[in-house]
């Protein structure tokens, strides 16, 4: 009897052995778990077997597909296999697209299979076992991303017989197969691409009774089309395609459109396999049945819209590094002065949204007069002005320099505004609305841009009524939390994250700086550039001298000396340039220098309003581009779509004469011709067909190769005799 028990144990454990040696232990890291499983508990000699990497991620967070769409990167696996052994590549699932706006990913949550084919060699041994090795790395992320990565190992056995399934992960590999797009199917599919965008067309097989209602493209080339863009899906009868916009990150066609296709409706009737793979050469154009994908216009052209910006801009600016620690702190001494008495907490409140309130129309008062004195475009028509564009970026480089830790600025503030809390009755929270308002000003710029340019050209009761909503908006969660105390539980605490967040913000500040010395460098040439450098690095030996010896940590009469240093460093240096800065240039001299240069851009001519009347008598077609070296709209359609070759050559082969009405500095004649059209800002492309008694063609502010071609029909083209 006792034979036959350890015959049953030993058995039992034979039987563990094999059903745990198809897989690895899981291996738990950065939220999400993963481990290397076997599709079979055992393999033949010769016979491929399929293994894969089971990826499972907690809740929201998710790794990336083998095109991780605009950010991140793909999962990878490295094999290490016995002498003889083959991996092939990575089978993918199809994706799901999980949006960031203004990007957009390609990726998977929950749980995945990738899958790879293991071919071993013939001459393997039955009876003995084999070690496959993995390492596999990843990208997982919510808000965040972490990298991560595990080594696996799996030990098979080596039978003659035919392997049995591996019960444990049958599901996996059949949903993960059932995931995988149809490689061979009877679907005709074509594909085009032009200037804007790539179409793809699927013209459904006799036998296919169903219908498609609406499907996705997923490309293999990251830089074939915007991501985040919306795919626009049309259908006739048997053939149904999809249109997405084109990357501007593609430098030329791509001779083979390659990736997925996925429909819900499935390929092959309902309830069948939702994707299918595309790889087919670029045809001629195919005709899209729908309408191209339509493009969100975000300018602001309403004032309701702007006060909806502004709202929302003002709320935003309340998560800013500059203004959240702030916050519970303002908010908690409105509760402390109130005691018990609830109707005082939201008293204070609202003090509180008083003196942000009337900071922000402070501010906008002072914006209207600039305006009223001739600056009629606000932030635009200040950065014709060289003295301007130096100062703005004397402040910016400053500020950046305090994000990054060399010197502190806003302490004295925040703690001028903690006194002010400490204060009886209601003048403390007014205050403390405006010192709150003036730390959180730096923060305004990024959110107000687009509420802020549309103010600049409104009437001054509509400039004011946009700034107070943006003070609004960021003394409503005040006013909200001193009304209902209950929801500080919900403010998010001071934290190291927030350091680190306030050092990439001054990246962001330092790219505008380097944009500033482009714009002074085409204002006034190579020595107004050199200047601001040289400024530059002055006002940083200031920020040092005050961050190394001006803190309350040193003595006194250090402190006060090297505050005093400092203040001389930075102003003196600051008054010295502006006062041997070279004045601008009078009109498009800089444009010119940037674009002729470039053999293979269009042949611009200075503009003038003589030169297009000239032109126009004589019938021959005028392109008209309105631009300014601050204004980067217009940087990136000469870019994108004015030096495209297609509408380069198009426009030779018109004989269309090419003007540039430079901006970057004033001049009364382009600010003339812009009013004839209704404008006062830049960017502005105006085409002149050639006809006499024809209106000219107003294009669009943001322009695409496409876009000019399609303008560019309406021209006739003169004869080359007559082309200048």
């Amino acid at each position: 009897m006792i034979r036959y028990q350890r015959f049953i144990i030993a058995a039992f454990c034979a039987f563990l052995f094999v059903a745990a040696s198809a897989q690895a232990q899981p291996v738990r890291t950065d939220y999400m778990e993963s481990e290397l499983v076997a599709e079979e508990s055992s393999i033949q000699p010769g016979r491929p077997f399929w293994m894969a990497l089971r990826m499972k991620m907690d809740e929201h967070w998710h790794v990336y597909w083998r095109n991780p769409g605009d950010a991140a990167y793909a999962t990878s696996i490295e094999w290490t296999l016995p002498e003889g052994f083959e991996a092939g590549p990575i089978h993918w699932p199809y994706p799901e697209q999980i949006d960031l706006p203004p990007l957009a990913n390609y990726a998977y949550e929950g749980e995945v299979y990738l899958l790879t084919e293991i071919t071993p060699p013939a001459n393997l041994k039955p009876g003995t076992s084999i070690e496959i090795s993995a390492y596999g790395d990843w990208l997982v992320c919510e808000e965040v991303c972490i990298p991560g990565s595990a080594a696996y190992t799996v030990s098979l056995p080596v039978t003659e017989s035919p392997p049995e399934a591996n019960t444990a992960w049958a599901e996996g590999f059949a949903t993960a197969r059932g995931n995988l797009p149809l490689v061979e199917h009877d679907w005709t599919l074509e594909a085009s691409v032009n200037d804007s965008l790539v179409v793809i067309q699927a013209t459904a097989p006799d036998w296919f009774s169903g219908d498609i209602s609406s499907m996705q493209f997923f490309p293999y080339d990251g830089s074939l089309i915007n991501h985040f863009d919306p795919q626009s899906f049309g259908k006739s009868a048997n053939l149904y395609q999809i249109s997405a916009n084109v990357s501007m990150l593609m430098s030329s066609p791509p001779e083979r459109i390659t990736g997925v296709l996925v429909s819900e409706d499935g390929w092959r009737g309902p309830g069948s396999e939702h994707a299918i793979e595309v790889s087919v050469p670029v045809s001629t154009a195919l005709t899209p049945i729908a309408a191209s994908v339509a493009k969100v216009n975000t300018e602001i052209s309403s004032i309701w819209l702007a006060l909806g910006f502004a709202f929302i801009g003002g709320m935003i600016l309340n998560l800013m590094p500059c203004v959240l620690p702030v916050l519970s702190l303002k908010i908690l001494g409105f509760v402390q002065q109130a005691g018990e008495d609830d109707n005082k907490s939201w008293q204070h409140g609202a003090m509180f949204t008083v003196g942000v309130l009337l900071s922000f129309l402070t501010l906008a008062g002072v914006l209207i007069a600039l305006r009223a004195g001739g600056e009629q475009l606000g932030w635009g028509f200040q950065l014709q002005s060289p003295l301007f564009v130096t100062v703005i970026s004397a402040f910016l480089f400053l500020f950046g320099l305090s994000l990054f830790g060399v010197f502190e600025l806003g302490t004295s503030l925040i703690g001028a505004g903690a006194k002010l809390d400490n204060r009886s009755g209601m003048t403390g929270s007014f205050l403390s609305g405006v010192t709150a308002t003036v730390v959180a000003t730096p923060c305004t710029a990024p959110f107000m841009g687009s509420a802020l340019g549309f103010a600049l050209t409104q009437s001054t009761v509509d400039s004011l009524l946009i700034f107070g909503f943006l003070g609004l908006g960021m003394s409503a969660p005040y006013l909200l939390l001193s009304s209902v105390p209950s929801l500080l539980k919900f403010v998010p605490r001071p934290g190291a994250w927030m350091e680190s967040f306030k050092q990439f913000m001054g990246f962001l500040l330092m790219a505008t700086v380097v944009w500033l010395v482009f714009v002074i460098g085409s204002q006034t040439g190579v020595i107004g550039m050199t200047m601001l450098l040289g400024l530059l690095v002055f006002l940083g030996i200031g920020a040092w001298i005050l961050g190394r010896w001006g803190t309350i940590s040193a003595a006194d009469n250090t402190r006060l000396l090297a505050r005093a240093v400092a203040v001389i460093v930075v102003a003196g240096s600051l008054g010295y340039t502006l006062s041997i800065l070279p004045p601008g240039a009078s009109s498009g001299g800089g444009a010119m220098a940037r674009t002729t240069s470039a053999d293979s851009g269009p042949n611009w001519e200075a503009f003038s309003s003589q030169r297009v009347d000239e032109l126009r008598r004589s019938g021959q077609p005028v392109f008209v581009d309105f631009t300014a070296a601050w204004c980067l709209s217009c940087q990136v359609n000469e870019r994108v779509a004015l030096h495209n070759s297609a509408v380069v050559a198009k426009f030779k082969e018109l004989g269309v004469v090419m003007l540039k009405a430079d901006w970057t500095s004033r001049d009364p004649e382009i600010t003339s011709a812009l009013a004839k059209f209704g404008r006062n800002s830049v960017p502005l492309y105006v085409l002149y067909t050639g006809s006499k008694d024809a209106a000219p063609l107003i294009l669009s502010e943001i322009l695409t190769p496409g876009a000019v071609l399609e303008a560019l029909e309406s021209v006739t083209p003169l004869s080359t005799a007559s082309v200048r």
